[in-house]
């Protein structure tokens, strides 16, 4: 049945395609069976004895006949949106699986509805089984992808072509993915002097097997049938005949274009007058106020969860401060936000309570703290923070208060990290994007190193983000952030 999704590709590498495609499909029909057993014992075991009156105990004997319905549509729906063609990473697979499992029973509510046999089946463990399988299913696909890329199944065999500095990026950001598809046979170059020495990525020494004018001949010669050409610098003409020479060939031919930095995250491709040109269509998804509305709902959700979840935390916190050292529990700084209004942002207390006199002392009698100050606006090293303070800071829960502040609509869940008036200077060019939003609790920034990147950095960070914000990119970043405080890394 997965052969009917393998794409057309006569190589030696057709049968280990085969293989990854069989995996992925039983691992996905795994999962959502799993998932929906796991449905129907609550239903039975936990919610039936807890309310016999919402939840009658008994059940249908036609049900489990017609939960299997869900596993041939999930299949269907997962197939449809490409998951056994292509290999993406993980949270933009996660994105289409989870698109594809809602698709799946919101399919199965409407056979059951529309065939009237909505009594032979529980919607209760229809729900459940629906809320299991968007954990379940991705989780999964993440085992069984480290699995293939152990195994050495289902990678697509890849040349590059170019050697400059975007097909050293390109390789990079391969053997980075530890989930990619592509294994990098070699690259191809013009260049005589790289073919004798070859190419270091990351330690290891790739051959540069010929120049771009035998690339038919090397990928005769090696089997290789899929091709990346990183030559930004290329001229168009050239660029074209080679793409044109190179189709008959090829299973697929990526082209990385001359356009760093522009916004990728929703970016169209489309094409008009006779096909003769390529147009990329970039959308400011922050004008859209729907948009802005469902950033706003969910920021409020989320927050009131949160915070009734994490209130007796917070009250053994500000005990515990009130304990260490003399002051206030809670401490308010003057941030920057969204179109440049400053507001008071939250925070336990982590410092002695003159701190601010502290610090102008210490920065007046050593240099090197005051030069690391006014590169980072932080001290690695701070002789002002108490000891509560310094296990809240590790641990990230100096920063629970700012849920307030997003309740109040100061902030989002979600966002830059909120900024002094000092550093906006920082951001140059890139303050107009930074005032578009309001600053996170969570972002970016914070799952891709926090204090461990310095500050241009940590600007390109917050810039992207903005440029490509999604609501997905949001959900995303919030479950990495949670991972990251619990490995405590760049925090202090």
């Amino acid at each position: 049945m997965a052969a009917l999704f393998l794409p057309r590709v006569k190589s030696k590498y057709a049968a280990s395609r085969l293989a990854a495609i069989i995996v992925l499909a039983l691992v996905d029909i795994a999962g959502i069976a799993v998932a929906m057993v796991l449905a129907y014992l609550v239903r039975v075991r936990i919610l039936s004895p807890i309310s016999q009156a919402l939840f009658i105990p008994y059940m249908p004997p036609s049900l489990k006949s017609r939960l299997s319905w869900v596993l041939v549509i999930g299949f269907l729906c997962l197939a449809y949106e490409g998951l056994y063609k292509k290999r993406l990473p993980f949270w933009r697979e996660t994105r289409l699986v989870v698109k594809a499992i809602t698709l799946a029973f919101l399919l199965m509510f409407a056979v059951l509805f529309l065939g009237k046999i909505s009594d032979e089946v529980s919607r209760t463990v229809l729900i459940l089984g629906y809320l299991a399988s968007i954990v379940l299913v991705p989780l999964g696909r993440l085992i069984s992808r480290k699995f293939l890329a152990w195994a050495n199944l289902g990678l697509q065999p890849v040349l590059i072509l170019g050697v400059g500095k975007t097909g050293e990026l390109v390789a990079r950001s391969l053997l980075r993915d530890q989930l990619s598809s592509y294994r990098i046979v070699g690259f191809l170059d013009d260049d005589p002097a790289k073919r004798e020495r070859g190419v270091r990525i990351n330690g290891t020494i790739f051959p540069v097997l010929g120049g771009f004018h035998e690339v038919n001949k090397v990928m005769k010669k090696t089997g290789v049938r899929h091709l990346i050409v990183a030559a930004p610098g290329m001229p168009a003409k050239d660029m074209v005949r080679l793409v044109n020479r190179l189709q008959r060939q090829s299973a697929s031919i990526t082209i990385i274009p001359d356009l760093f930095g522009i916004p990728v995250m929703g970016a169209e491709v489309d094409y008009s007058f006779d096909e003769q040109i390529l147009s990329f269509r970039i959308r400011n998804r922050l004008e859209n106020p729907w948009n802005m509305a469902a950033k706003r709902l969910f920021d409020l959700l989320i927050s009131v969860v949160i915070s009734v979840v994490v209130l007796p935390l917070m009250a053994i916190i500000a005990l515990a401060i009130k304990l260490d050292s003399p002051g206030p529990v809670f401490f308010s700084h003057r941030r920057v936000g969204r179109a440049g209004k400053e507001f008071s942002c939250y925070k336990f207390r982590t410092m002695v309570a003159n701190a601010q006199q502290t610090l102008e002392e210490l920065l007046r009698c050593n240099p090197e703290l005051r030069e690391e100050w006014e590169q980072n606006f932080k001290l690695k090293e701070d002789p002002r923070v108490t000891r509560v303070g310094r296990f809240l800071r590790k641990t990230s829960l100096d920063e629970l208060p700012q849920l307030f502040n997003v309740l109040k609509g100061n902030m989002s869940l979600v966002g830059p990290r909120p900024i002094i008036q000092k550093e906006v200077a920082h951001f140059e060019n890139s303050a107009s994007y930074y005032f578009m939003v309001r600053p996170g609790i969570a972002g970016l920034w914070q799952v891709s190193g926090r204090n461990d990147i310095n500050y241009p950095e940590r600007v390109r960070l917050e810039s992207w983000y903005v440029r490509n914000w999604s609501l997905w990119l949001d959900i995303t970043l919030l479950i990495r952030t949670v991972g990251v405080v619990l490995a405590k890394r760049g925090a202090y």
